[in-house]
């Protein structure tokens, strides 16, 4: 083997190896990850308490009045990915009877993205909201993170008849990520959700 074919050789080589290094460091750069804060109103819209006994409201006498928040984060054509504790048969909140509740360092790529938050409870979870997080006006795209919303609500509430399942994905609100982002909390219907850059 020749001098010159030895450098060349060497040369792909070389180029192999940058082109593979710099292929995660792309790939890294297009992840996006925040910090989800999400504070749920006081009462459901109906005015009944999150959790607890209905009939004594929001009273000092409701000790569990407050939900025990989860988000499930749902991608096109994918099962969503709920960000709660398992604990034997149970379900967790990370912030059990909390008003509001951090999630940290949450991927949300690619756009757009569902997130369905949820009051969890031990039959049937309530749908605190849903959220469409996007960054263009992408009709296709936004009809298949419905789709998986669809799929999601069947998931997380199968005692809800389909026509209030699909009541709650159409009543999704569809939010420009960088609304969001800026620092100023997005209102939702029964919540406000702020997202914090990593």
């Amino acid at each position: 083997m020749g001098g010159a074919s030895l450098i060349r050789i060497l040369n792909h080589i070389g180029v192999a190896l940058v082109l593979a290094l710099l292929v995660p460091l792309g790939a890294q750069a297009q992840e996006q990850r925040f910090d989800i804060a999400v504070t749920a109103d006081a009462t459901k819209t109906n005015g009944s308490p999150w959790d607890g006994v209905p009939r004594l409201g929001n009273s000092k006498l409701n000790l569990n009045a407050a939900p025990d928040i989860a988000v499930c984060v749902v991608r096109a054509n994918a099962k969503p990915e709920c960000l709660w504790k398992p604990q034997g048969r149970r379900l967790l909140s990370m912030c059990q009877n909390a008003w509001t509740c951090k999630f940290d360092n949450v991927a949300l790529a690619p756009l757009p993205i569902g997130l369905v938050f949820v009051d969890i409870d031990a039959r049937n979870h309530d749908i605190i909201d849903v959220a469409i997080l996007t960054d263009r006006n992408d009709a296709k795209a936004n009809e298949d993170i419905a789709d998986s919303l669809r799929t999601a609500m069947t998931v997380l509430t199968p005692n809800r008849s389909e026509d209030t399942k699909e009541h709650l994905v159409r009543g999704a609100k569809l939010l420009a990520l960088a609304d969001c982002a800026s620092g100023k909390p997005c209102r939702l219907t029964q919540s406000q959700v702020t997202l914090t850059k990593r």
